[in-house]
């Protein structure tokens, strides 16, 4: 990735260097081998999630909760994968899996993992009500496309002034930014780290560009990735709403979000509305 380093007063000198990229957890693996096949045994799927009583209980705990359950209460992890759906299971898990792999250490970030929550579940939401793209590829890109920045933080001792430097930015810039002072940026190491993780390629592509917003207008992508990118600028949107806070990206690029999924104003503040109420339901939080 271009970009030369910042130079000035606090401005970094590191140079560029591999982002650590962890490896996909062998539980991951063995249940992608089994999802992959034409037709999945359920039966040696849940065997596989069992093994792992954490995962096994937090998918438990999700497939109860008020964004899936209808009020029957569901004991196993087959009855979880009926209710749920084999993809969004495997969409579940994959993020079960990143949390786990990731928030520890310098990538212990409480309000990042709180805004991928937000994101993902919301995503989830508009995707479902929408009737656009797959509510599990929303639900993972939800979750992936910032997954670059707990590895940058945990990769560059000074990506927190980065943070703090994007947090004052009053306008969409963030990525331009990373290049500057780090010579990559989160969406390219989100993108490697989903494509490590065998994600699809659809994701893998809406991830590295979810900053890239000509793809919205100019006709260079599919149309699954237009719109995971236009759902994630409102959801965005809809968070930053919820924290008081001013989206940029939305202020800038906004329109192109509404015309790439052909809606209003008045549509997109009817959605918002939506999701702030999702984010304070007692439903709303799940297991991490």
């Amino acid at each position: 990735m271009s970009g030369q380093a910042a130079s000035g007063t606090g401005a970094t000198q590191e140079l560029a260097r591999p982002v650590n990229i962890p490896p996909r957890p062998a539980l991951l693996i063995a249940l992608q081998h089994e999802m992959s096949r034409d037709d999945p045994h359920i039966g040696k799927i849940a065997r596989l999630i069992n093994r792992d009583v954490a995962i096994a209980g937090n998918l438990l705990a999700i497939a109860n909760s008020a964004m899936f359950n209808l009020g029957r209460h569901v004991e196993t992890i087959e009855g979880a994968i009926s209710l749920i759906g084999l993809n969004h299971c495997h969409a579940l898990l994959t993020r079960l899996m990143a949390r786990r792999v990731l928030a520890h250490g310098r990538m212990m970030m409480p309000r990042f993992w709180d805004v991928s929550e937000k994101r993902s579940w919301g995503m989830l939401h508009v995707a479902r009500k929408m009737h656009i793209a797959s509510p599990e590829a929303a639900h993972n890109f939800g979750l992936f496309s910032d997954i670059g920045i707990p590895l940058m933080m945990a990769s560059f001792s000074s990506y927190p002034e980065t943070l703090l430097l994007a947090n004052r930015m009053e306008t969409c810039g963030f990525v331009q930014l990373e290049n500057q002072r780090h010579r990559i940026n989160h969406a390219v190491v989100g993108a490697m780290l989903a494509e490590h993780w065998n994600i699809d390629a659809d994701i893998v592509l809406a991830i590295r560009k979810h900053h890239s917003f000509e793809v919205l207008d100019n006709g260079s992508a599919s149309s699954a990735v237009r719109e995971l990118i236009a759902v994630h600028l409102i959801v965005e949107k809809a968070i930053q709403d919820f924290r008081h806070a001013v989206s940029g990206e939305w202020n800038s690029r906004g329109t192109l979000a509404m015309a790439a999924l052909q809606l209003s104003d008045s549509d997109v503040s009817a959605l918002c509305e939506e999701l702030q109420t999702l984010f304070l339901s007692p439903g709303f939080r799940f297991p991490q």
